[in-house]
């Protein structure tokens, strides 16, 4: 009996990139300067406002106005996303190999911006814990923190004015599916209040849900792959290729978490 051997095809082409970070939010180009350090900016998505009592319709009540300062620049350090590839040389081209490490990268690069993103939430967010055991009494907390409003003049509540976003693992999407949390708009997913949802590998699965203002993410719009001849062990005749890229990721304003124990019955 002849057993012909396999057929070489080519690959199939995936559907396209998962949902998460960089599908919600950008990214947009980093500065040149910004590759090694960082970037700064002035938010223009925060603020809220306050009222005060008219009388006889003059502006003479100026002493009851309350100013508040500017708000603060955010600073956020850059860093680098990198995919690898060790290969012998026998039957690849050097293009090949370019080919192979550059997909590996698009392929892994948006959780490790999840988890970029993830760091900074977890370093700035002010903890919650909601009135109930259940994703919506979770989300109604968090959502009532990011735009209600308490007490004047010290809110307790963000009083965030814009649209928000909340960050989970892919776990909570089925969860939050199933308890009628999600709106498709579009490539976006929402709540009924328009929150966009981020569902991203890169967040920790713990139950930790974060909210935040408003998301950016910042990469260089070039990819640097490493000449593959001069990194060829010619001892070994081992490729060994490196492509990487810088990325910057934001929240503005405010930032909140809260936990979900998904495993509890409710």
């Amino acid at each position: 009996m002849v057993i012909a051997p396999p057929q070489v095809v080519p690959a199939p082409e995936p559907l396209g990139l998962r949902y998460g970070l960089l599908r919600t939010a950008g990214p947009i180009d980093l500065p040149t300067h910004g590759l090694a350090g960082g970037i700064v900016y002035e938010p223009v998505s925060c603020g809220f406002a306050r009222s005060y009592a008219t009388l006889c319709h003059t502006d003479e009540r100026i002493g009851e106005k309350t100013f508040d300062p500017d708000e603060t620049s955010i600073t956020r350090e850059s860093f680098v996303v990198y995919a690898s590839l060790a290969c012998g040389s026998a039957g690849k081209t050097t293009a090949d190999l370019e080919t192979k490490v550059r997909r590996r990268l698009a392929n892994g690069e948006q959780s490790v911006a999840e988890a970029g993103m993830a760091t900074i939430l977890a370093a700035g967010a002010t903890p919650l814990i909601a009135p109930g055991v259940t994703l919506t009494d979770v989300i109604g907390e968090l959502e009532q923190w990011l735009y209600g409003t308490d007490a004047l003049p010290i809110p307790a509540d963000a009083q965030y004015g814009n649209v928000g976003y909340l960050h989970a693992s892919p776990r909570i999407a089925a969860y939050a599916m199933d308890a009628d949390l999600i709106v498709q708009d579009g490539p976006l997913l929402r709540t009924r209040m328009g929150t966009i949802w981020v569902f991203g590998g890169g967040y920790p699965d713990d139950g930790t849900i974060y909210v935040s203002g408003n998301v950016t993410v910042w990469r260089s719009p070039n990819v640097f792959v490493s000449p593959p001849q001069q990194l060829l062990n010619q001892t070994t005749n081992q490729y060994h290729l490196i492509a990487e890229r810088e990325y910057a990721v934001s929240y503005d304003c405010v930032a909140a978490s809260a936990i979900y124990n998904w495993g509890i019955p409710t």
